[in-house]
């Protein structure tokens, strides 16, 4: 079954900054190269790249992202491009020295199992929200720290690689960012791999395809609340075109929240049910639901011939709900998870 994912950050009442001291993000090594010899695709055997985050000092980093974006989009050689979302990241592990706590593991940080990348510059987020903090606490306030995450790369298979062989090679330049829990960038680095395509041999039958993107308005959808009219009458905000979706069967698209409730950076909390999501326009059949962190269907389409169909996007509250009286005026977020799969 083919499945694509995306992560969307949907956010509340945005407030607070907080700084930290020197955090960096550097380059600890990888095989920065894959070669792929036939329509099967391939898969790194070591790590593509491994990051690391580091610095001194006692600290408590939480609520941390990590994004990657294609620099030299779009990757073209000899006049074929290279299609950017047929490749993918997934983590391998992690690994680091902190003082005086285990080291967070992938499934504790909530890293996604397969990350793919984008047709175009935009980032996408290998740690979409960490659910797990990096911390530090030694007697020695200086004591050095780092965190080290480790990435193969998936090249995925399909006829599409018949005309970028052969022996052609296609440098992607990623810049990778760091972000804190205010979504404040504080490192970034970029670094090239290289993927070459060798002779293939007969391309196989056309595969399924499907490709599912929220627009750049859409992708930190916010609902913010500044009058008592907004309590009383309830809120919503629509995101025009927000969802684009394509595929060459019938196919289905859900969606779950990855936490378990929306969280402020002071540890509040606001339940999830608070807020309902609906998609309008394009064809097929749509569904309204209540945001949960079970898997839910929100859309059921037919083929739309490999086509982009566009739905708008619309987040909202209940009038008069008694659970968001009397809470601390604060950034409460969650991260959501959009799946396109066939039907």
């Amino acid at each position: 079954m083919s499945r694509l994912f995306i992560y969307i950050e949907l956010l509340f009442l945005l407030f607070h900054i907080s700084a930290y001291g020197q955090v960096n993000l550097t380059w600890q090594g990888g095989s920065d190269y894959l070669s792929v010899g036939s329509y099967s695709g391939a898969v790194s055997q070591s790590d593509i790249t491994r990051l690391k985050i580091s610095g001194n000092g006692n600290i408590t980093f939480e609520n941390w992202k990590l994004s990657a974006r294609i620099v030299n989009y779009p990757v073209v050689n000899g006049g074929n491009e290279f299609p950017a979302d047929k490749i993918s990241f997934s983590p391998t592990g992690t690994s680091g020295n902190l003082k005086s706590g285990p080291i967070p593991s992938v499934t504790q940080v909530g890293m996604p199992l397969s990350v793919p990348f984008q047709n175009g510059p935009n980032e996408v987020y290998l740690v979409p929200n960490s659910n797990a903090p990096i911390i530090n606490n030694s007697p020695n306030q200086n004591d050095y720290f780092d965190f080290i995450m480790g990435f193969n790369l998936t090249v995925a298979p399909g006829s599409y690689l018949n005309s970028l062989q052969a022996w052609k090679e296609y440098p992607f330049q990623i810049e990778y960012t760091l972000y804190d829990k205010n979504n404040i960038p504080i490192a970034r680095l970029q670094h090239t791999f290289k993927i070459q395509v060798t002779n293939l041999g007969n391309p196989p039958p056309e595969e399924k395809r499907y490709t599912i993107r929220v627009s750049t308005e859409a992708s930190n959808g916010l609902l913010e609340f500044k009058t008592m009219a907004d309590y009383i009458n309830g809120k919503s905000v629509t995101y025009v075109d927000g969802l684009s979706v394509s595929a060459t069967t019938a196919y289905q698209v859900t969606v779950r929240s990855v936490s378990s409730h929306f969280s402020s950076s002071a540890g509040n909390t606001l339940p999830l049910d608070i807020v309902h999501l609906q998609l309008s326009g394009g064809t097929g059949n749509i569904y309204s639901r209540t945001l949960s962190t079970g898997t839910q269907t929100i859309l059921e389409g037919p083929s739309t011939g490999g086509t982009p169909v566009n739905f708008d996007i619309t987040y909202f509250t209940e009038a008069n709900d008694s659970r968001l009286f009397n809470v601390p005026p604060e950034q409460y977020e969650t991260s959501l998870m959009y799946e396109i799969s066939p039907r």
